[in-house]
């Protein structure tokens, strides 16, 4: 491989370093509103711990459950296409030609938005509602972008330079 065609490929995937500064900063600030409330309401840190400590384990698992059937990462974008990862581990192409929409969204919590144009033209053929969240379309694609390297920029950079003009 020549190394027009390396820098023709780009590879995202999960930083575990990103993954681990944000746990760690999650915890310390739950565990400072925990001494907060405690404090505030004069209560031993235990009894608030026990009141909203399963609220946030049943949250936690309840958008595990959701997030499952989504794509994730690692993406990779070619030339070519584009080439996503299903929540079963399958690859899933996308031609750039066959790409109805691709946009990064959000700040806090960024995804990728993926419409083929043509579901059948995907390789392997997109079924309805396969990979799709409730209250999205059936061939809609979300892959969530949380801790990924390179950063959202880059891959909002490369969607612009890489999708046919509309």
């Amino acid at each position: 491989m020549s190394s027009v065609d390396a820098a023709s490929v780009v590879d995202f995937h999960c930083s575990p370093a990103r993954r681990r500064t944000t746990v760690a900063v999650v915890t310390v600030g739950a565990a400072a509103l925990l001494a907060g409330y405690a404090a505030a309401f004069d209560e031993p840190w235990w009894h608030a711990l026990l009141r909203f400590g399963g609220i946030g384990l049943v949250s936690a698992a309840v958008m595990r459950w959701q997030l499952r059937r989504q794509p994730r990462l690692p993406l990779r974008l070619t030339e070519e296409s584009l080439r996503l990862t299903g929540p079963d581990g399958t690859a899933l192409t996308i031609d750039w030609t066959n790409v109805a929409s691709a946009q990064v969204r959000g700040a806090l919590d960024p995804r990728l938005v993926v419409r083929p144009r043509d579901p059948g033209q995907t390789r392997p053929p997109m079924r309805p509602g396969q990979w799709s969240t409730p209250g999205r379309g059936p061939y809609e694609l979300v892959v969530p972008l949380t801790w990924m390297t390179p950063d959202r920029h880059v891959l909002r950079r490369e969607l612009a330079r890489r999708l046919p003009p509309t």
